[in-house]
């Protein structure tokens, strides 16, 4: 009955290493120095808000879309201890010490950096050569949509 357990079990695991550099460099771009500026940037004044309104148990449906994208945004926030009590109402307002910054960054940073990888992997899935698609990824790596505009 257990036969199976007689011969050893095998694994062999291929790793493409250039995905894996990918990935352990996107992650560090999109995560270095991620609660600077210690201040309200570009959309964070439009998901702040119904991140607060969320985090004081306040649960809506508006225009944007499903709600689920904000709610995890307030996910972080819950996990970072944000309670809910900032005025989010003008881009470059500084945030008091119980805005977990960090926690309400982090989510976005982490999918913005996992685009990388993605990016090469789904151009080595069409079948365009490694070159081009390391390039693609470089090309994402790069772009400058991550910075946040700074006075």
């Amino acid at each position: 009955m257990l036969s199976f357990l007689k011969s050893p079990v095998i694994l062999s695991v291929d790793i493409n290493l250039t995905l894996v550099a990918l990935a352990v460099v996107g992650l560090i771009s999109r995560l270095w120095a991620l609660s600077y500026p210690r201040a309200v940037v570009f959309d964070e004044v439009y998901y702040g808000q119904f991140l607060s309104l969320y985090m004081k148990r306040i649960f809506f449906v508006d225009d944007s879309g499903p709600p689920f994208g904000h709610m995890l945004l307030a996910f972080g926030g819950y996990l970072g201890g944000f309670d809910g009590n900032f005025l989010w109402n003008r881009i470059g307002a500084e945030y008091s010490p119980n805005v977990p910054i960090w926690a309400l960054r982090m989510l976005p940073a982490i999918a913005g950096s996992l685009c990388v990888p993605l990016a090469y992997q789904i151009l080595v899935e069409l079948r365009f050569s490694h070159l081009v698609a390391l390039g693609a990824a470089l090309l994402i790596l790069l772009g400058k949509a991550f910075v946040p505009c700074i006075n």
